[in-house]
């Protein structure tokens, strides 16, 4: 389909939360800026900041012809409710979140727009990450159409929040971001975003995601371990008439957290209690098999720290 007629179906709002992101906010609105279809409008949340970044988003009001909209809160209501804020004033079909850290490729919304064309019943459309840290890029492309909810349910396999275009029913249909929600926001909406219609994946890079902003949540342990707690208590409830089901889950849940704790945060306490749940709850040489790679990953961490002193007297 022809870019023109892809503009002329859809309509779209960039949604982007800041909180003092002075130094990185104008490459979120260039990416957006810079698509080959354009959006309806970029509504920026400034969301309490105590620098320039309200004034930085404002410098791009009407660069290539796209409004650019500043809603100040006076005082931080944090990222989910600031994407909610924004979803309520934007008047477009269909609504990108975009974080104030992140870009899009160029074409992400036209190849994303070309998927709900003549598809009804699709209440998301989501791309693959490139995630760029110290110097490397490493691009993660998932290999499904359509993303199944029972995947879903095991662990995020979308990814994070900028991948998505949400049809702005759907979003409201489900209540939009969770605000209590102090990790895993777009793992939980993507949960229930699939009660409302289909998922669907372009299986390409269209989001580039860096670790150059300041207070990111994937760094805050307490953070990310309460967010997935509160995500697993959301599936259980999906599956709660299912007993096989949910014994299969928390084991899988358990090895989860164990991977987080081995390879993120390199935590080998926590590493083995998760471990030791996950094999008691769902015993299988699968679950032995990544159990040991966990426990043999963290092992090797540790090794390294303790052996680092000695090699530099």
């Amino acid at each position: 389909m022809p870019v023109s007629e892809v503009e002329d179906l859809q309509t779209v709002s960039v949604i982007i939360p800041a909180k003092n992101r002075e130094h990185v906010i104008g490459r979120s609105i260039e990416s957006a800026l810079a698509q080959t279809v354009k959006p309806t409008e970029i509504i920026v949340v400034d969301d309490g900041s105590t620098d320039r970044t309200g004034d930085m988003a404002k410098s791009f009001e009407g660069r290539n012809g796209v409004p650019v909209r500043v809603i100040k809160n006076l005082q931080s209501t944090g990222a989910p409710e600031a994407r909610n804020i924004g979803a309520r004033a934007a008047t477009g079909r269909f609504l990108g979140f975009l974080d104030s850290d992140d870009a899009w490729a160029p074409e992400k919304l036209e190849r994303q727009l070309k998927i709900f064309a003549g598809r009804p019943g699709i209440a998301a459309v989501f791309g693959g990450v490139a995630y760029h840290r110290a110097g490397k890029v490493r691009n993660k492309i998932v290999d499904q159409p359509i993303i199944s909810q029972h995947g879903l349910m095991r662990h995020n396999v979308i990814g994070p929040t900028s991948s998505c275009l949400v049809v702005a029913d759907a979003f409201h249909a489900v209540g939009g971001f969770r605000k209590d929600m102090p990790s895993c926001q777009d793992w939980e909406l993507w949960l229930r975003l699939s009660t409302a219609g289909a998922l669907h994946m372009v299986p390409e890079p269209l989001l580039h995601y860096y670790y150059d902003g300041t207070g990111q949540i994937s760094s805050n342990v307490a953070k990310v371990m309460a967010g997935h707690r509160m995500v697993f208590e959301t599936v259980y409830r999906m599956v709660a008439d299912d007993p096989a089901e949910l014994r299969a889950l928390k084991a899988e849940h358990e090895m989860l957290l164990a991977k987080l704790n081995a390879m993120t945060f390199h935590d080998a306490g926590a590493t083995f209690g998760h471990l030791a749940r996950a094999l008691a709850g769902m015993p299988s040489p699968k679950l032995l098999v990544r159990a040991l790679h966990y426990g043999l990953r963290v092992t090797y961490h540790k090794a390294k720290l303790v052996l680092k002193p000695a090699n530099r007297r």
